[in-house]
């Protein structure tokens, strides 16, 4: 299921260290046959050539005591353009060539692990401190599955930006090399509606981000707060994940498996079981009948977790567990509908362990509690009877 990708020199060219050093022209997705890799963090690979396995998205809360060692060397990353070309020389005269104009480009895709550059949101960045960082960013004035019914930026648009920000800055900040694995602990983000309309034009982000790490400690904690052009702030949020080796990753997830008798990292998206429910997306807040992650039950207030595995967002490439965006989403739909006043506003999401492609997945909810203006849901998964995840939501009277 490893592989390697070698990074092109193009791309290197536009993403330069802090200090002036390019980036190394090849990098390594997965494990070599034979090759020695640091048994330590970050997240691993699923064999496609175009992207890297987004574990960040799910969570085995043993992980702490499961991983050692130390990362590599780190390495800045700038969005500014390269230098101008050398002095040119007409009639004796030597003249500086014109300073090209900045133009945008997105960050590796490898560096947030995704496939599709399409899913890239994030464009540049300068390290401002010792853990502090200003990236930028941009939001299409479409997209495909991160869309709402009321012309607003989505709020798990603003999740995912949260989780891509802490992926790049493990690479590109801390050396954390590609084809290890991501382990995200816990996800927070608030977003503020009033400022998520979409406009004629795309929307740029800035975010003003922190990055904390002890020492070499593969545990890293992340802020952030995603502003516009006119300084409104878009959405706030912070969590804490954990980079693993390739061989650690194998061990917690062998030795998390209840029964020992497969090993669940041998299995791909072709083990996830969909089944066509021919539900109106409507009733729970979609457009497209490929977007919906649930299947009704008899039980109220439970749901069956039924993704489509080949939804081109939500499984952007292989992996051997459910992605936490898909967790995220099916809360989401799970609390539809609400007011139609309300907009989602917060979500607090706690990753207990991995959710296992081959077990069956519950989705539950709890009654919603209310103040004068806001209605929060607890929505918890469980497979085989014990909680895999939880995702506390608030919406939000306008």
């Amino acid at each position: 299921m490893s592989s390697s990708l070698v990074l092109s020199k193009d791309a290197q060219v536009t993403h330069t260290t802090s200090s002036g050093t390019a980036t190394p022209d090849v990098t390594t997705v997965g494990v070599a046959a034979g090759a020695a890799t640091p048994d330590i963090a970050q997240n691993s690979t699923n064999g496609n050539t175009t992207g890297a396995n987004t574990s960040t998205d799910s969570v085995n809360g043993t992980v702490n005591g499961t991983v050692n060692g130390t990362a590599g060397n780190p390495a800045g990353v700038t969005d500014r353009p390269a230098a101008p070309a050398g002095a040119t020389r007409r009639n004796g005269a030597a003249k500086t060539a014109p300073v090209p104009p900045r133009l945008t480009t997105t960050v590796p895709a490898e560096y947030v692990h995704r496939a599709a550059l399409a899913e890239v949101f994030l464009t540049g960045c300068e390290k401002t401190g010792p853990e502090t960082y200003i990236l930028t960013g941009q939001w299409p004035r479409a997209h495909t599955f991160f869309t709402t019914l009321d012309g607003r930026h989505d709020h798990l648009q603003a999740c995912e930006t949260l989780r891509q920000t802490g992926i790049y800055l493990a690479h590109a900040e801390h050396g954390i090399p590609l084809g290890h694995h991501f382990v995200m602990q816990d996800m927070t983000v608030t977003t503020h509606p009033e400022h998520l309309t979409i406009g004629s034009t795309p929307t740029n982000l800035t975010l003003h981000t922190t990055l904390s790490r002890p020492g070499r400690s593969p545990q890293f904690t992340i802020t952030l707060t995603i502003t516009n052009p006119e300084g409104q702030t878009l959405s706030t949020g912070h969590g804490h994940f954990t980079c693993i080796s390739p061989a650690a990753y194998h061990r917690m997830r062998t030795a998390s498996n209840p029964d020992n008798t497969t090993d669940p990292t041998t299995h791909t998206l072709k083990a996830l079981v969909h089944t066509p429910t021919d539900q109106d997306p409507s009733l729970y807040g979609r457009v497209h009948s490929r977007d919906l992650v649930l299947a009704p039950t008899h039980q109220p207030l439970t749901y069956r977790l039924n993704p489509h595995p080949e939804h081109p967002v939500l499984f952007d490439h292989d992996g051997d567990h459910l992605p936490g965006m898909v967790l995220i989403e099916a809360a989401r739909q799970a609390t539809y509908p609400h007011p139609p006043t309300t907009q989602l506003t917060h979500t607090h999401t706690v990753f207990h362990r991995y959710v296992e492609l081959t077990t069956p997945t519950t989705v539950t909810v709890t009654p919603p509690t209310h103040t004068h203006n806001t209605t929060t849901h607890t929505v918890t998964t469980h497979q085989t009877n014990s909680p895999t995840h939880t995702t506390t939501l608030i919406h939000t009277h306008l």
